[in-house]
């Protein structure tokens, strides 16, 4: 089974291909967004996602947050005693996300896609890639969230055209340029700035 993974900054999510659509897959809590946060528990275990956001402000210093701004920056976090590189802590939350699928799914998944910002340089695809390696997932491709959003587009419509997909995420703010024709997707321009999301309005 392959399943596509939007790896967020402030959220994430999985979703399968599944009747000629896609359809997204709830995690063990029945929610579709997973945050994308790491924290450690009082016992000092890992925790991911929406039990780790609410300690956020109660254990500041057991917590991290938006990280994937800085993936492949190779600046250190700290988690408690420890410190992790921004892909160490998203491997944590591909991992979840894979669990929580194969508990829904009902079967393993050998392979996912995961989807980045087009802004991302290739330190920052290489950083990706180790996060599946570091949780144990073959990522079979890194593909641009507006190149994503443009294939969805265009599977339901099935013409020619261009397109501008606006990805205003929580912690980034994407804007690209996208023409699509027959099955090629190519992205003609592209802008972005990785502070101007919704979590920097809050």
């Amino acid at each position: 089974m392959i399943i596509g993974i939007d790896l967020g900054t402030t959220n994430s999510l999985a979703a399968y291909w599944k009747d000629g659509q896609s359809q997204l897959i709830p995690n063990n809590l029945g929610d579709f967004l997973t945050p994308s946060v790491v924290g450690l528990s009082d016992s000092g275990d890992i925790i991911v996602g929406k039990l780790a956001k609410e300690r956020l402000m109660s254990h500041p210093e057991l917590t991290q947050a938006r990280f994937k701004q800085l993936m492949g920056s190779g600046k250190k976090l700290r988690l408690g005693d420890q410190f992790y590189l921004p892909e160490e802590l998203s491997a944590f939350v591909l991992k979840k996300l894979v669990e929580d699928a194969q508990e829904y799914l009902g079967e393993p998944v050998d392979e996912v896609i995961v989807s980045v910002p087009a802004y991302f340089n290739d330190d920052q695809r290489a950083a990706t890639k180790i996060a599946g390696q570091l949780a144990g997932i073959k990522i079979e491709r890194i593909i641009n969230e507006p190149s994503a959003a443009a294939l969805t587009l265009h599977h339901s419509y099935q013409k020619e055209a261009s397109y501008m997909i606006v990805d205003f995420g929580g912690g980034t703010l994407d804007i690209s340029i996208v023409d699509a024709f027959a099955n090629v997707i190519e992205i003609v321009s592209v802008a972005g700035e990785n502070h101007l999301g919704g979590e920097d309005f809050t």
